[in-house]
Order: structure tokens, then C-alpha cells, then sequence
């Protein structure tokens, strides 16, 4: 058994990782409040976008386009596992899935090490300070100047705290928008169509990437907060179980103490 001395030590380590763990969950808390709420306030605006984007015909893709889309840091739990998972699936059974474009630290790392041949770009630490429409348009401008037929945007939705679910979103390509501009003959332009169609597909893109970033980035938090949640509660039982191992070992060293006294004195009065 251990001595007395080395489950100190062990206790001691425990409940400092018990403190940062549960520092960890209050500040994941806080965030997941605040990303929340402008996740709830964008989704009615994607609505009629998404509708619009989603509707135009895909045609023959010859050159599909994967935007995963994770985190910048861990510790929580498997949200970037499974956007990691989703398209490593897409790569291997769709033979047209040639390219990826990663959206966060994690994905593109994960991705670098087993399948770097299809990486043409990544962009990170993005969530570093608060996720705006800037940051989504900037992504988008680096998309488009891709050559692809299909994007295909892969995150997690929101659910709650313990549960999100990957979602993804196909897209054409803005050269399939202009193969189809038809669809609007029933509206009224006062410029340009194609020109007019052009920046509107680019900012419904980047509305969105700019939801679905949200959306993965609200997952992140309620994974992240679950999963300290879960951390502290196992070091509360690893404490529970070294305190009580500590006790039959610091018994167990007083009992030895009294024998030995015993015995000598048993001796010396012999």
C-alpha cells in the first residue's frame, strides 16, 4: 500500500484539478449564454436565404467542396471528433469530395495528419473574440475564389447542453446561380440580374456560415461545460475513494506504532 506521504500528494493534485475543472465549467457557462442567445436571434434571418440557395438544381457535380467546420481549443468532449468522423465518411465514399476547407484549429489538425492531400485552406481562432458577420464574409471571399461545383458546410446544431447533432448544408456554386437565373425571371430588377445575383448568393453564403458557425460554436460551449461538469464529479469520486484508502493506510500506520511500543515495551518489562 501507498504511504500516507503519496496519497497527500495524490489528493492534493486531484483537487486542484477539481478546482480548474469546475473554474472551467462556470467560464463555459458564461459563454454558452452569451453565444446562445445571438445563435436564437439568427436563425429567422436564414430562413428565406437558405430557401433561396437551396432550391437552385446541383446539376452533374464534378468538383465538390467539404467546409467543416470546428474548434480552436478541447476539453469538449466529441463535438470536433464527429465533424472529423462526418468527413473523413464523405471523402471516402464520395469519390467527387476532393476538397476541404477547414473552419478551426482542431478539424484542420485532425484532418492534416491522416488526409492532407485534400486540404486547399483553413482559417482559425476565430472564436477568440465574438463571431460576427465580418468574420463569415471574409471566409466566404476565400470560398468563392475556389473552383468547385457543390459546397457542403458540416457543423453541430444546438440542442441543449448534452446533445448536438451534425447537421450539413449543400450549396451550389455561384456558376450553377448564374446557369439558373431563370428562377427570378418572376422578379423585378432595377440593375444588373447576373451582377445583382452575384452579391446576393455571397451574402446568403455568408449569413449562413455565419449561423452555422454560431450554431457549432454554441456546441462547443455545452459540450465543453458538460464535460467539466462530468470531470468534476469524477474527481469528487476519486477523492472520495483516495480520502477513504488514506484513512485505512493512516490507521493502519498508528495501529503498526502501537504494536511496536507495545512489544517494546513488553520487552524491556520482560
Amino acid at each position: 500500500m501507498a504511504s500516507t506521504k503519496e496519497f497527500k500528494n495524490r489528493l492534493r493534485s486531484i483537487s486542484s484539478v477539481q478546482k480548474i475543472t469546475k473554474a472551467m465549467k462556470m467560464v463555459a457557462a458564461s459563454k454558452l449564454r452569451q453565444v446562445q442567445s445571438t445563435t436564437e436571434n439568427s436563425r429567422p434571418s436564414i430562413e428565406g436565404v437558405g430557401h433561396l440557395l437551396q432550391n437552385i438544381p446541383f446539376g452533374s457535380e464534378s468538383n465538390d467542396l467539404i467546409v467543416p467546420i470546428s474548434s480552436d481549443r478541447g476539453l469538449c468532449g466529441g463535438v470536433n471528433s464527429v465533424i472529423v468522423r462526418e468527413v473523413r465518411k464523405s471523402v471516402r465514399e464520395n469519390t467527387l469530395a476532393k476538397q476541404v476547407f477547414c473552419v478551426g484549429e482542431k478539424g484542420k489538425d485532425a484532418l492534416k495528419s491522416s488526409n492532407p492531400e485534400i486540404l486547399v485552406g483553413s482559417i482559425s481562432d476565430i472564436t477568440k473574440k465574438s463571431i460576427n458577420f465580418t468574420v463569415a464574409s471574409v471566409i466566404v471571399d476565400a470560398l468563392t475564389s475556389l473552383s468547385f461545383d457543390r459546397s457542403t458546410v458540416v457543423f453541430n446544431k444546438f440542442k441543449s447542453v448534452i446533445s448536438q447533432e451534425v447537421r450539413s448544408l449543400e450549396l451550389p456554386s455561384s456558376s450553377h446561380l448564374s446557369l439558373n437565373l431563370s428562377l427570378f425571371d418572376e422578379y423585378e430588377f432595377e440593375s444588373e440580374k447576373s451582377e445583382l445575383m452575384s452579391n446576393l448568393y455571397e451574402f446568403a453564403y455568408a449569413l449562413l456560415l455565419h449561423n452555422a458557425i454560431l450554431e457549432n460554436a454554441t456546441s462547443e460551449q455545452g459540450a465543453r461545460m458538460s464535460a467539466m461538469d462530468n470531470a468534476s464529479r469524477n474527481a469528487s469520486d476519486m477523492l472520495d475513494a483516495l480520502n477513504l484508502k488514506y484513512n485505512k493506510a493512516r490507521q493502519a500506520g498508528i495501529t503498526q506504532e502501537l504494536i511496536e511500543i507495545v512489544s517494546c515495551a513488553s520487552a524491556v518489562a520482560a
